[in-house]
């Protein structure tokens, strides 16, 4: 305290502003806290029934774990799981188009983007599984996956943000 004293009193105000503005930094840094995991799972959508969601859940949760294993693959540049992984979500982990034989009722209320974009992924995973089986050189194999997980994010955009199929236009 006497070492305030002997400061000029112009100093006084602004040294208090600065151990109060200290003080607010303590705080938040301690308010925000470690730095939040990811996400487990995609976000409610913004125009997709809660019926629909309810549905589509327990695919996408195998779809989500295959697609773990497969990144993990990709990483360790384990090919055979590269093939197997890529292969399964190709041929087992899509949703039939609207204008299929294997159509389901509740399909039209996805987004028409939705079924584009799964087109794209299951092409994207074929020629993933066809690299890695042949013995592509790991770049091939690391481009294929990249083509592949570009199909992801578009198609889970379409699904949180695009109008329904069934919806007309606003």
């Amino acid at each position: 305290m006497s070492r305030l004293r002997s400061l000029p009193k112009r100093s006084l105000p602004l040294l208090l502003v600065l151990v109060g503005l200290l003080a607010g930094l303590t705080g938040l840094s301690r308010a925000a806290g470690p730095p939040r995991p990811p996400l487990s799972h995609l976000l409610p959508p913004e125009n997709v029934a809660a019926a629909t969601r309810a549905q589509l859940r327990e695919r996408m949760s195998r779809h989500g774990n295959t697609m773990s294993t497969l990144v993990k693959a990709v990483v360790l540049i384990d090919r055979p799981t590269i093939t197997t992984m890529a292969q399964r979500i190709a041929d087992e982990e899509l949703l039939a188009r609207p204008d299929s034989k294997d159509f389901d009722p509740w399909r039209p209320l996805l987004p028409k983007a939705f079924f584009i974009e799964q087109d794209a992924l299951r092409q994207s995973a074929r020629a993933l599984a066809q690299a890695a089986s042949q013995g592509e050189a790991d770049t091939v194999v690391a481009e294929r996956f990249g083509a592949l997980t570009a199909t992801c994010v578009r198609c889970h955009g379409s699904y949180l943000h695009d109008l329904p199929a069934g919806t007309a236009d606003r």
